[in-house]
């Protein structure tokens, strides 16, 4: 269980400024201690910078497929295959960073089935440490467990990715640890239910601007004709999460963005991110729980969950009844 902590007034000044200088590397030994300061942080800083690194693509999607195919392959891909490292900036709506956390997940090439080897060579030419996984990276059951705890804690948080389809599709499998869904639109409403309707990709946003090429362009390029400066090495997670941030701080500056029309749109989806018109059932997680101890369920409409994790509780699909919340 993760406590409240509260840290001095120079605490945020520590973070940026380590932030400066590189980002925080996260493994088995140090996890609870950078969760919390992530806690800290959150009360101040409640935009979420996001982005992960994955073994790659077991079906490749064309680039004009429908839809309904690429949302299958996704799945095919996301559902048989493991995380590989997670980026986390936080900011606020000033553009101020917190702090930049890359956690880095226990990953055994030997023993695991499924992954493209290409991909796999790929990030350990971009410094990805394959040994160093195995030996001290995350158990991602227990990550799970103490991370949506402490999102449960803090409510009307924003979202950011870049081109964030699988980022997402990923982080929706590490907290519900389930499967993901059968379709687009139930996977759209599981975002909306764990994470809130305030879901921004940056890319998707650059779209509007001539001069941003209309997205047709990666991060890199994109940081580049923005002037912004990456820290770390590129193919990194956390690298990859903080030059997010900081393009969007940039496009925020230089464009006076209305957030609203963006919230919820993703590249290359028609489907938006918005709360789910069905009710659906909402089961209690016993790490949240006493142990012996029953707990009491209220029901609550549908409307009361496009907010980020009520109080630790999350999405349980398909089971569709009602929505319910620990008192």
């Amino acid at each position: 269980m993760i406590h409240s902590i509260h840290f001095s007034s120079t605490f945020y000044q520590e973070l940026s400024d380590h932030c400066e200088m590189g980002i925080r590397q996260v493994w088995a030994c140090n996890l609870m201690e950078e969760l919390q300061k992530m806690d800290a942080a959150l009360h101040h800083h409640k935009v979420v910078s996001m982005d992960s690194e994955f073994p790659g693509f077991l079906r490749k999607t064309p680039r004009r497929s429908d839809e309904l195919s690429a949302f299958a392959d996704m799945k095919f891909n996301v559902d048989n295959m493991k995380i590989i490292q997670l980026g986390i900036t936080l900011s606020d709506e000033n553009g101020i960073i917190a702090g930049t956390w890359e956690f880095n997940f226990k990953f055994l090439i030997e023993t695991e089935v499924f992954y493209d080897p290409k991909s796999i060579e790929f990030l350990m030419e971009s410094g990805i440490d394959f040994e160093e996984l195995r030996i001290n990276g995350i158990d991602q059951l227990f990550f799970s467990n103490m991370f949506t705890h402490v999102l449960s804690r803090h409510r009307d948080l924003k979202w950011l990715t870049f081109h964030g389809l699988y980022d997402l599709a990923y982080m929706v499998k590490l907290v519900t640890k389930k499967p993901l869904p059968v379709s687009m639109l139930d996977f759209t409403e599981i975002i909306a239910t764990v994470f809130g309707c305030c879901v921004l990709d940056v890319k998707y946003m650059a779209r509007l601007y001539d001069d941003l090429h209309r997205g047709e362009l990666g991060l890199e390029k994109l940081a580049k004709i923005l002037g912004v400066k990456r820290v770390g090495g590129s193919h990194h997670a956390g690298s990859d999460s903080l030059l997010t941030a900081r393009v969007f701080a940039r496009m925020k500056t230089m464009y006076g963005i209305e957030e609203s029309r963006f919230a919820g749109f993703l590249y290359g989806v028609t489907t938006r991110i918005c709360e789910p018109v069905r009710t659906q059932v909402l089961p209690t997680f016993p790490g949240y729980c006493q142990p012996g101890i029953p707990q009491l369920c209220q029901v609550l409409p549908a409307s009361r969950y496009c907010r980020p994790m009520i109080h630790g509780v999350f999405l349980h699909p398909p089971i569709i009844q009602h929505q319910y919340r620990v008192l």
